[in-house]
């Protein structure tokens, strides 16, 4: 998926060109929703508990569906005094982060926009992570963000939401948080991100898998695949390059854990989420000014508009 600087120039062009006036600080929170399923199962992974890995990607694969991507929204406008427009500000942006995502390569990856009709995940395949068009994205994102965190008054002035509004949030929530739970099967039986083939190891031989943003780890000269599920791979038909240390491969299982590489892509050092960690420290510290304001109190009667 394109890094999260990537969607914000691209997400407020295309939201205010539609919600005049929209308030970038619901702009930016409508850019990374689709993210924080992704973003939570990084956090459960590195909690010392027993959790199965395919079970944890399932989760996010749904949560981070399209349907999913408008309950939260639903959820979160509750806080503000005009649900209706922020929803559709928050709707309209989730929409636009899966489409945006769709856009890039990512092999054994991508986005479901038909849930729960159908699971198949989406994925355009039109340029890389590195492609200059996401360095162009990204540029618009940071230079857009900066513009807008310069105007005067940009910042939403808040307040907390009355209490009967986080009881109706609250349910929203909670469906958004467990509802996934429910649907784990079917993303699994449509073998989103080859869930179902990682998942059956005895009978993933001669199976076609595909990995984006694989680990290339080195043991005693021999560089094998580290992929999501924590498992790493022996490869054969192409060689991982010497140097690489994130990759992209289609292929297929030659054994249980082989798997003969057909198409490979060598992906750049680190660039990508360190967009990323920069642009999800901006969108924080907005809201944490919006947050700052309401604790010291500085503007009695403002509400998140």
């Amino acid at each position: 998926m394109p890094n999260t600087l990537a969607h914000l120039g691209l997400h407020a062009l295309a939201t205010r060109g539609v919600i005049r006036d929209a308030p970038y600080g619901w702009i930016w929170l409508g850019c990374v929703l689709p993210d924080l399923p992704w973003i939570f199962q990084r956090v459960l992974r590195a909690v010392p508990l027993d959790l199965s890995p395919i079970d944890i990607r399932l989760h996010a694969i749904v949560q981070s569906s399209l349907l999913f991507c408008l309950i939260g929204p639903a959820a979160f406008a509750l806080l503000a005094a005009r649900p209706g427009r922020v929803f559709a500000i928050l709707a309209l942006g989730s929409a636009l982060h899966l489409l945006l995502d769709a856009t890039q390569t990512k092999w054994g990856n991508g986005v479901i926009l038909a849930a729960p009709v159908d699971w198949q995940v989406t994925n355009f395949g039109l340029y890389w992570p590195e492609h200059g068009v996401t360095l162009a994205l990204t540029g618009l994102g940071l230079a857009w963000f900066v513009w807008a965190a310069v105007k005067p008054g940009a910042v939403i002035q808040a307040r907390l939401p009355v209490r009967r509004r986080i009881g109706l949030a609250v349910p929203l929530a909670a469906i958004w948080l467990i509802g996934p739970v429910a649907f784990w099967s079917a993303a699994e039986r449509a073998d989103a991100h080859f869930t179902g083939t990682l998942r059956a190891v005895e009978t993933r031989e001669a199976r076609t898998i595909a990995f984006d943003r694989a680990g290339v780890t080195r043991d005693s000269g021999d560089a094998r695949l580290r992929v999501w599920t924590g498992e790493t791979f022996a490869v054969t038909g192409m060689a991982l390059p010497d140097g690489a240390e994130t990759v992209s491969v289609q292929g297929r299982f030659a054994t249980p854990d082989t798997v003969l590489i057909t198409a490979l892509h060598v992906h750049a050092k680190g660039w990508r989420d360190l967009m990323s960690y920069l642009g999800l420290a901006l969108v924080g510290a907005w809201w944490l000014l919006a947050g700052l304001n309401v604790w010291r109190g500085r503007h009695r009667g403002a509400q998140l508009r």
